[in-house]
């Protein structure tokens, strides 16, 4: 069977899936690891990718590359998102990147994200027969997305993320409770620009926060997809894990099992993301999904499978 790879070069982490066709035509996953590198780190301010980010990335891709090499994969496809989306220095990072790894990335827009991270949770047979509305927090912005069974779906973005929050307003530690509110009342306000979606809607979270919160929940000491993948997050477990971060320094963040310690300083802000996104929608629980855009490129690319989604022009609202 062919194997395939995709690679999705994210704010804070790098993905890899690798996969395989099966005979009956699904995608069959080989590998699915990432690596936080902070490609974003410091971006807000500087608009640029800073060297050290850069090249831990470049070591990181070139580090899959070989794995992929390693199990036999045939195509490759990458794809980059917001913070090669807007680094003034990204054609840098792309040409040593195609240069050191032979790799040619494809900087995505958002529409075409979301597209693709829309797919890979609509082609899951869990959801496949239901209206979805699917949030995917990163580490630079969040994207709301609604689809319907007709496979059109509307995208809603804001530039609010777990790192750009947290360089912007959480730079205590502990964190102070005058900047966690700063930027709740951030988050709160762009969220007001965010339409709430149809009652009848499966709520369905993807990207490494709502994993890490499933995992948290859990108390799982190493990460297992399959007690994550179609987990239940509620309410009130969001609001338990956010007063367990705001009332502890980072090295003691870094210690709860399921939280990775390099999730550590932006766990709080991916989670207030995600509890004021429920609030606002006023729903009190929401599906976990481990597949995402990395999913959605090789379902897209090589195995046609699942709906056709198409996104309808951006709302201007």
């Amino acid at each position: 069977m062919k194997r395939y790879a995709a690679l999705d070069i994210g704010t804070n982490t790098i993905l890899l899936l690798i996969a395989e066709q099966t005979i009956d035509g699904r995608l069959q996953t080989i590998m699915d690891m990432e690596t936080t590198t902070r490609l974003g780190k410091g971006l807000s301010k500087t608009r640029k990718i800073n060297p050290h980010s850069m090249q831990k990335s470049i070591h990181v891709i070139d580090r899959y590359l070989s794995l992929c090499l390693d199990e036999g994969v045939t195509e490759i496809v990458a794809a980059g998102t917001s913070a090669l989306r807007e680094a003034e220095n990204r054609l840098d990072f792309l040409h040593r990147v195609r240069h050191r790894c032979g790799l040619e990335i494809a900087v995505i827009s958002g529409q075409e994200e979301a597209r693709l991270s829309y797919l890979a949770v609509a082609s899951d047979q869990k959801w496949s027969s239901a209206p979805l509305t699917v949030i995917d927090i990163g580490g630079g912005s969040t994207e709301w997305m609604y689809g319907d069974t007709s496979g059109e779906v509307r995208v809603f973005s804001q530039g609010i993320g777990s790192v750009r929050l947290t360089e912007q307003f959480l730079t205590s530690d502990p964190i102070e409770d005058r900047q966690y509110q700063a930027m709740a009342r951030q988050v709160m306000r762009l969220l007001t620009k965010i339409p709430r979606p149809r009652e009848n809607t499966s709520l369905v979270g993807i990207g490494g926060t709502v994993t890490t919160l499933c995992s948290v929940k859990q108390g799982l000491r190493e990460f297992d997809p399959s007690r994550v993948h179609h987990g239940l997050l509620e309410l009130k477990d969001i609001e338990e894990q956010i007063e367990q971060f705001k009332s502890l320094p980072l090295r003691e963040r870094r210690t709860i099992a399921g939280l990775p310690p390099e999730r550590a300083d932006v766990i709080l802000a991916g989670a207030t993301i995600l509890l004021h996104s429920l609030l606002r929608f006023e729903s009190d629980r929401i599906w976990v999904s481990c597949q995402g855009l990395r999913h959605g490129i090789l379902l897209d690319r090589f195995f046609k499978e699942g709906p056709a989604c198409r996104v309808r022009e951006p709302d201007r609202s």
